[in-house]
């Protein structure tokens, strides 16, 4: 285990922010390094040490029935999986606070600490393949039975849970990806120096965060959250197709791209209607030579209105756009994914399918209905290595949200719902869409994601002190 006290003479740091106590496993403290993660000294707070990160990782347990535990393993088991990290984020609190940008995640919430500018998040993993995990996986009976329900069909790795704890530290400091594209580059060039000193320890890190020499279709690449993901999916190296309804404005894009010195190519396509649904999927395959990685489901409207009030137009045209669209797309799409070897499909959806927050009965059923499909698409396809993820983001700084955020009233409403208070931008979405497409996220499939600020699971914060 290496040493819980990352040093302050790190070297080469790329995320040169405050970091001390890291209780975690072997995959995450080197993963968090690689990133330059590390302990500072604040300037003009020399006399308090303050940190910005906190993995509660430390984690034991006993297998028996629940009728044959004693009084003194009961307690040894809550003490060390619970009362450590609850009370670690006590202790942890100001330091964190005093950051400014502090981030706690939790190896397997607060929105009490989100007025203090600190995220928490909480990563599930299934059976792993670790020391705390060896007994039980050295059954080759068991283990058949644990694959057996698991649709990728084989255990997962450290490093396949520690790039998802990276990421949601890294996530903060970074502006946008384009940085951590640079600290990649920076990495890859290291490691292929270790890598040409046999160094094995060393292979293959850099490039599970990398998406050189992958593919990737983006649907409603021209505005904003589409247009993010299009941009942070070539700052990774992809090379991206995508498509719009406007001809001039998909154009202005592919100009603006090409200057930027992405590979982004793309053309017009309406993919509410089959035909130019069919149409897009043949350009694509003739783009990238039949094979496809990525496939961004990202298209989709609203019309906000009384359930009683909808038209049967309506009703046809929010359905077409925003799950027949993501549906058909897929089926379409499935056999370029599998051909590639490795595909990846995150569809873009919504909070609205999870909760009800007025946004109109359609889209939220077109919604919940993509989470769904996200779910048994990921169970079904996972035998030809195609994963699928669904992000559903809050309220966003959109041209479809647009409208509704210039209503003062409205938007404090929201505010208020959200631990966070603010209204997520574009890049923050797309963030999260990326990561789920890169190599790191390898064992990650079938997940709704939310990017909300904390608002889905917000129940009820009292402004003042309940005693």
């Amino acid at each position: 285990m290496a040493n819980p006290e990352v040093s302050a003479e790190a070297q080469d740091g790329h995320l040169r922010e405050p970091l001390r106590y890291l209780r975690h496993t072997h995959a995450v403290v080197e993963e968090m390094a690689e990133f330059g993660a590390r302990s500072t000294l604040v300037p003009g707070m020399e006399r308090e040490r303050v940190f910005g990160l906190w993995v509660n990782n430390v984690g034991i347990t006993v297998r028996k029935p629940t009728v044959e535990y004693s009084t003194e393993e009961y307690s040894k088991l809550m003490a060390i999986n619970l009362d450590s990290a609850y009370h670690l984020c006590q202790l942890a609190h100001p330091l964190l606070k005093a950051s400014g940008y502090g981030s706690i995640v939790f190896v397997s919430s607060v929105a009490e600490w989100a007025k203090d500018n600190i995220r928490s998040h909480n990563v599930a993993p299934l059976y792993t393949n670790t020391s705390v995990h060896t007994q039980l996986l050295a059954n080759k009976e068991l283990v058949n039975e644990i694959i057996s329900r698991t649709p990728m069909k084989r255990i997962a790795e450290a490093h396949e849970v520690s790039s998802l704890v990276t990421f949601l530290c890294c996530q903060q400091f970074l502006t946008s990806l384009h940085k951590l594209f640079l600290l990649m580059e920076d990495l890859l060039y290291r490691e292929q120096k270790l890598t040409a000193m046999a160094n094995p320890e060393g292979s293959g890190r850099a490039s599970r965060w990398s998406l050189k020499g992958t593919t990737a279709l983006v649907t409603g690449g021209t505005r904003g959250i589409g247009r993010a993901v299009v941009e942070e999916l070539a700052e990774f190296g992809a090379t991206v197709y995508t498509c719009s309804r406007n001809e001039e404005e998909l154009n202005a894009c592919l100009k603006e791209w090409k200057e930027k010195g992405f590979s982004v190519s793309g053309s017009v396509c309406d993919a509410s209607f089959p035909a130019q649904r069919e149409n897009l999927i043949e350009q694509v395959a003739s783009a990238f030579n039949g094979m496809l990685n990525i496939l961004v489901n990202n298209v989709g409207t609203n019309v906000r209105k009384p359930t009683i009030e909808y038209t049967t137009e309506e009703y046809s045209k929010l359905m077409a756009t925003n799950l027949d669209s993501a549906y058909n797309l897929c089926q379409l799409a499935y056999p370029l994914l599998k051909e590639s070897g490795n595909g990846s499909i995150v569809s873009i959806s919504s909070v609205a399918g999870q909760t009800s927050v007025g946004s109109g009965a359609i889209y939220a059923a077109t919604k919940a209905a993509i989470d769904q499909l996200t779910k048994y698409l990921a169970c079904e396809w996972a035998k030809d290595n195609i994963r699928s993820n669904s992000v559903a983001p809050w309220y966003t700084k959109t041209s479809l949200a647009e409208p509704v955020l210039a209503n003062k009233e409205i938007l404090n409403g929201i505010i208020s719902r959200t631990p966070i208070k603010r209204i997520a931008e574009a890049h923050e979405v797309s963030s999260l869409v990326t990561f789920l497409c890169l190599p790191a996220a390898s064992y990650i499939t079938g997940q709704v994601i939310s990017v909300d600020g904390g608002f889905t699971v917000y129940g009820f914060q009292p402004s003042v002190r309940i005693t």
